[in-house]
C-alpha cells in the first residue's frame, strides 16, 4: 500500500517526528510518494478524461456560461480589469467573482489558443483531479503515514459520502454511489467551488507546515496558499477558516499567533480583489440568493454553539491518545458536517447556503477513514486486515470507477451549441444590437456574455450584486404582474434595448415570466423562435441623457408615476450627448447643458466613479436607480471625464497589498530556508 520502511513496523521508531520522517531511508519515501501521487492522478483522469476534451456541455441551465463570460472578457481587458461593465448596470470587478480561476481560464486560453470554454474545461478539470492528490499531500504532512494518506486519496477519488448520508444529495444524484463532485462540476457548472477545494488542502497542508517552523519561507507559502484559496471562492475560504481553526485547536500548543499573522498578511495580499465593500455586498446578498437564508438570532446562536463546540471538542480530544492528526481530521469533519446535515435533516443553518458545504464534508469524511483504515495498530494487530483492506478497496475501484465513468459519459453526450436558444439569441442581439444594453433573464442571462458583449441590466453572479435597486426591478419585470407601458418605461430608465422573453414552451432552461406576453403589441417584436421572443425598447441605445433635475426620480425605483415621467423625459431628449469609452475604465462625455439640466449616465453609481471638467473633480450623485447622475458647474457645451480608480478604499488596498508583499520579503530574509521544529512522537492513530 505505499508503506514506509519507517512505518512497516509497530515499533517506536514509526513515530519520528514530522520534520524528519524518511530520513532513515528518503529515497524509499519519495519513491512512495511519487507513487502514490502518480496513482491518484492517473485514477481521476481515467475517471475525467472526456472533460478535458470539452467545448459546451448540454447543461445550459448551469452557471458555468456566467464564469465562461467572465473569462471572455478578461481575455479581452486583462489589463485594465476595474470595472466590470456586463452585469448589473455595471460592477467593479471584484463584485463578479473571486477572479482567480477566471484569470487562470483567461491567460490559459490566450497562451494555448484553446476557446475560453475549452480552456475552462480543461483548467477545472486538472483542480478536479488534483483535489485528492492535494488531499493525499495533507494527510501525510497531518499522519506520515502514506498508507492513510493513499487511503484518503482514494476514498476521495472514488466515493462521495455526501451522496450516502445527506437526503438531498441523494435524491439529487440518485444513488448513493453517485459521482455528486463530478455532478457538481459537469451539471451544475460548480467549477470555482471545486477548485477551491483543491487550494484549501493545499492551504491547510502548508499553514500546518508553517505552524510547526520557523518564520520563513513555509510561513509565506502559506500566505500565498491561504490567499489563493480566497480569492477563488467564498465557500472554498470559509471552509478555509474552519480548517485552520481545526488546525490550531488539535495541536498540544496553540498557535494561534502565527494563525493570525498568516490570515492578516494572505488578506492583505488579496484586498484588492476581495475589498471590505466586496465582502459587504456578498454578506448583504447571499442570504437572498437561491433561497430564502435570513440571519437572525437563531442563526447567530447556532452559529456560536457550532464554533464553540469545536473548540471545546478540541480541547476534549488533547486529552485522549489520539495523534493530531487524528483530531484534526475529527474536527475538521464536525465543522464541515453542521451545516449540510444540519439543513438537510432539521433544516438549521449557521449561514446562508449551508447545503453546498456538502462538498467539503466529503473531503472531511474521507480524510477520517483513510486515517482510520489506514491505522497500522488495526493492521498489526489483525494480520489478516491488510489484505483485506486491499481486496475492499480493489473491489470498489472496480466498480466504482466503472460507474462513475459512465455517469460521465451520460452527462456529456454529443452536443450542438449551434441548436441552443440562448446562443441564437446571444448572436442575434450582439450582431443586431452591438454594445446595447439587454435584459434577460434564465439560462440566457448566464450564457449571452460566453457569445456576445452586450451589457446586460441582469448578471451572473447576484451575491454581487452592488446596485440594491437592481434586484427589485430585474424581479418586478418578470414576475410581478405590471402592464406592458411601465414594464417598458422602466427598461428605458435603465437604458435596455433589448428584452429577452421566454414563453411557456420556452428552450430557456427557466422560463421566468409569469406573464410573457405583456409586452405584445407595446414594443416591436423583432426576434422569434418557438415560444422565445426578442422585442426592441425604443430609444437610441445611448446610455447617456440630458434631462432636467425635477425628471429625475429620487423616490423609489417602483415610484411608477415618476418612473414614467422620467422615461417620458429621456424620449423628449434630442441633445445627443456623446459618449467615447477608452477602456472599460474612462469614459468622455461631452453634452449641451443648461440649468437645471443634468446628464442620466445610465451605470451603476459607486463610489470608485470619479468625474472631473477642465481637471477639476466634482461629486457624482445618484438617483432612486442607483444609476449615476453627473451635475457639472458648467453652461454649453461641457466636456465630462469619467474614471473608476476605486477610490479611497482601492487606493488602501493596493497599498496594504504592497505592505503584505514587503512582509514576505522580510520574512524569507530573515527566516531564509530553517529547518521546522521537531515535535513530539503521536500516536499509531
Amino acid at each position: 500500500m505505499g508503506v514506509s520502511r519507517a512505518q512497516s513496523h509497530d515499533e517506536p521508531h514509526e513515530v519520528i517526528p514530522p520534520c524528519y520522517a524518511g530520513q532513515l531511508d528518503p529515497i524509499v519515501n519519495r519513491k512512495h510518494t511519487a507513487l502514490c501521487i502518480a496513482a491518484l492522478l492517473a485514477l481521476n483522469i481515467w475517471i475525467a478524461a472526456r472533460i478535458f476534451k470539452l467545448e459546451f456541455s448540454p447543461y445550459m441551465g448551469s452557471i458555468e456560461g456566467a464564469y465562461v463570460g467572465l473569462s471572455r472578457w478578461l481575455t479581452l481587458h486583462w489589463s485594465s480589469p476595474g470595472w466590470f461593465p456586463l452585469w448589473y448596470g455595471g460592477i467593479p470587478l471584484q463584485n463578479s467573482y473571486p477572479p482567480f480561476l477566471h484569470f487562470l481560464v483567461a491567460f490559459t486560453s490566450m497562451a494555448t489558443g484553446m476557446s475560453v470554454v475549452h480552456s475552462h474545461h480543461v483548467v477545472a478539470a486538472s483542480f478536479y483531479c488534483l483535489a485528492p492528490v492535494a488531499l493525499f499531500w495533507l494527510v501525510l504532512r497531518l499522519t506520515q503515514s502514506h498508507a492513510k494518506a493513499f487511503l484518503a486519496g482514494f476514498l476521495y477519488s472514488v466515493v462521495s459520502p455526501s451522496a450516502m448520508l445527506i437526503q438531498a444529495v441523494n435524491g439529487d444524484v440518485g444513488t448513493a454511489w453517485g459521482a455528486r463532485k463530478l455532478q457538481s462540476l459537469i451539471v451544475y457548472g460548480e467549477s470555482p467551488h471545486i477548485t477551491s477545494i483543491t487550494l484549501l488542502l493545499v492551504a491547510l497542508a502548508a499553514i500546518h507546515a508553517a505552524l510547526e517552523s520557523r518564520l520563513g519561507w513555509r510561513t509565506v507559502v502559506a500566505i500565498f496558499a491561504a490567499a489563493a484559496v480566497a480569492l477563488t471562492n467564498w465557500i472554498g475560504a470559509f471552509a478555509l477558516v474552519c480548517g485552520v481553526l481545526a488546525l490550531i485547536v488539535s495541536k498540544k500548543q496553540l498557535s494561534f499567533s502565527r494563525a493570525l499573522l498568516i490570515g492578516i498578511v494572505a488578506y492583505a495580499v488579496a484586498m484588492p480583489w476581495i475589498p471590505p465593500s466586496t465582502i459587504a455586498t456578498v454578506q448583504r446578498n447571499a442570504p437572498i440568493v437561491g433561497g430564502n437564508y435570513a440571519m437572525g438570532g437563531a442563526q447567530y446562536l447556532f452559529l456560536a454553539v457550532w464554533l464553540a463546540t469545536a473548540i471545546a471538542g478540541g480541547y476534549a480530544l488533547k486529552k485522549t491518545a489520539l495523534s493530531e492528526g487524528s483530531r484534526f481530521a475529527l474536527i475538521f469533519l464536525f465543522l464541515m458536517a453542521v451545516p449540510p446535515i444540519g439543513y438537510d435533516r432539521f433544516h438549521i443553518y449557521p449561514l446562508p447556503q449551508p447545503e453546498r458545504y456538502h462538498l467539503e464534508f466529503d473531503v472531511a469524511f474521507t480524510l477520517v477513514c483513510g486515517i482510520v483504515l489506514g491505522s497500522t495498530r488495526l493492521a498489526s494487530k489483525r494480520r489478516w486486515y491488510r489484505g483485506a483492506v486491499v481486496a475492499a478497496l480493489l473491489c470498489l475501484a472496480f466498480f466504482q470507477v466503472r460507474l462513475w465513468r459512465r455517469e460521465v459519459h451520460a452527462w456529456l453526450p454529443p452536443f450542438d451549441i449551434t441548436k441552443t436558444v440562448e446562443r441564437a439569441q446571444a448572436i442575434y442581439i450582439g450582431s443586431h444590437y452591438p454594445g446595447q444594453r439587454v435584459f434577460a433573464t434564465g439560462s440566457t442571462r448566464f450564457w449571452l456574455n460566453a457569445f456576445a458583449d452586450n451589457p446586460q441590466l441582469a448578471g451572473g453572479f447576484d451575491q454581487g450584486r452592488s446596485n440594491p435597486a437592481i434586484a427589485a426591478v430585474t424581479y418586478a419585470i418578470p414576475y410581478v404582474s405590471i402592464d406592458g407601458p411601465r414594464a417598458v418605461a422602466m427598461l428605458k430608465a435603465y437604458g435596455v434595448r433589448t428584452v429577452a422573453v421566454p414563453g411557456p414552451h420556452s428552450r430557456d432552461q427557466f422560463r421566468d415570466y409569469g406573464d410573457p406576453a405583456k409586452f405584445n403589441g407595446v414594443v416591436p417584436e423583432v426576434w422569434r423562435d418557438g415560444d422565445d421572443a426578442i422585442y426592441e425598447i425604443p430609444g437610441t441605445g445611448s446610455l447617456t441623457h440630458v434631462v432636467n433635475k425635477a425628471d429625475l426620480v429620487t423616490t423609489t425605483a417602483t415610484d411608477w408615476p415618476a418612473v414614467m415621467r422620467f422615461a417620458s423625459a429621456l424620449d423628449q431628449d434630442h441633445s445627443s450627448p456623446q459618449i467615447a469609452w477608452s477602456g472599460p475604465n474612462h469614459a468622455t462625455i461631452q453634452a449641451e447643458l443648461h440649468k437645471p439640466q443634468v446628464v442620466s449616465f445610465q451605470v451603476s453609481w459607486d463610489p470608485g466613479w470619479r468625474a472631473s471638467m477642465g481637471g477639476i473633480d466634482f461629486a457624482t450623485q445618484r438617483d432612486a436607480f442607483g444609476l449615476l447622475v453627473l451635475e457639472p458647474e458648467c453652461e454649453g457645451r461641457c466636456t465630462i471625464e469619467l474614471t473608476y480608480d476605486g477610490g479611497m478604499e482601492s487606493r488602501i488596498a493596493r497599498l496594504l497589498c504592497l505592505l503584505g508583499f514587503a512582509a514576505c520579503g522580510y520574512m524569507l530574509y530573515r527566516g531564509g530556508v530553517s529547518r521546522p521544529v521537531p515535535q513530539p512522537p503521536t500516536s499509531s492513530l
